[in-house]
């Protein structure tokens, strides 16, 4: 019975996992302002999920945007190069690239097979072009649920997370 209780209890929780994490020199300053790329949206198995893009820059905007003088969001995906030029013309401190790796949303309810999203976060010293931090952050949803789980239900603790690392400085070891 404890066993069973374990499990049950242990399939209730969403898994989050940072694969890698390389720090900036020193924390971000929050008198700086931010671009945040929008990515392209996510896909799997040749299905592309539409909005999972502008979904994903919309919560990292919302993880950094309280913590910087000013943030402005991309309204349509771009280059780096290009997201770099328009920044250095709005005099922009630094520039945020997300990129979806892997967007699954499973019928976990009845399939018992977890939602799984990864997406890689970059960001850039505008001035110089320079990559000034990196991560790649995995999530997972728990496997037991009645439906309505997605994906997009997994970003904020992830962006949060990476937020929080990033203003910090703090670095992560795996």
């Amino acid at each position: 019975m404890v066993v069973l209780l374990a499990v049950v209890l242990a399939s209730c929780s969403s898994k989050y996992k940072t694969d890698s994490f390389d720090p900036p020199p020193q924390p971000l300053s929050s008198s700086g302002t931010a671009y945040v790329m929008m990515p392209r949206d996510g896909s799997y198995g040749g299905r592309i999920y539409d909005g999972s893009g502008r979904t994903v820059s919309q919560l990292l905007y919302s993880a950094i945007s309280t913590r910087l003088k000013s943030a402005e969001l991309s309204p349509a995906p771009e280059s780096r190069d290009q997201a770099l030029a328009k920044a250095r013309s709005k005099n922009i401190s630094y520039v945020f690239e997300t990129t979806i790796l892997n967007w699954e949303d499973r019928a976990t309810q009845w399939s018992g097979r977890p939602d799984r999203i990864t997406i890689k976060i970059d960001v850039w010293d505008t001035a110089t072009g320079r990559n000034l931090a990196s991560s790649l952050e995995r999530a997972s949803s728990k496997w037991f649920t009645f439906g309505g789980d997605h994906p997009q239900d997994l970003v904020p603790r992830m962006m949060k997370t990476f937020s929080d690392r990033l203003f910090r400085g703090q670095r992560h070891s795996l």
